[in-house]
């Protein structure tokens, strides 16, 4: 696994969800296994070791639009559009 690991992926519980021959489980296992990578990925690239160390702080938008719909700052300002 990763630096940025989710041990739940690994235990019994991850098994449990493959291992059935319902389709919809199989689905939630996806879902849940590359929203996992999806998020490991922002973590590194906000230079974290874990998905806990994230702060509010590191959470910004790269548009203007971006910002203002989801009330966050502007990547490289402390400017939160609509404020």
């Amino acid at each position: 696994m990763s630096v940025v690991s989710a041990s739940w992926m690994t235990s019994e519980r991850g098994d449990r969800f493959s291992s059935k021959a319902n389709g919809t489980s199989v689905s939630v296992a996806n879902y849940l296994r590359v929203l996992t990578l999806e998020a490991q990925t922002l973590a590194r690239a906000c230079g974290k070791a874990h998905l806990r160390n994230l702060e509010p702080e590191d959470l910004v938008a790269l548009t203007v639009e971006a910002a203002a719909m989801a009330r966050v700052p502007l990547a490289g300002t402390s400017w939160v559009p609509g404020t």
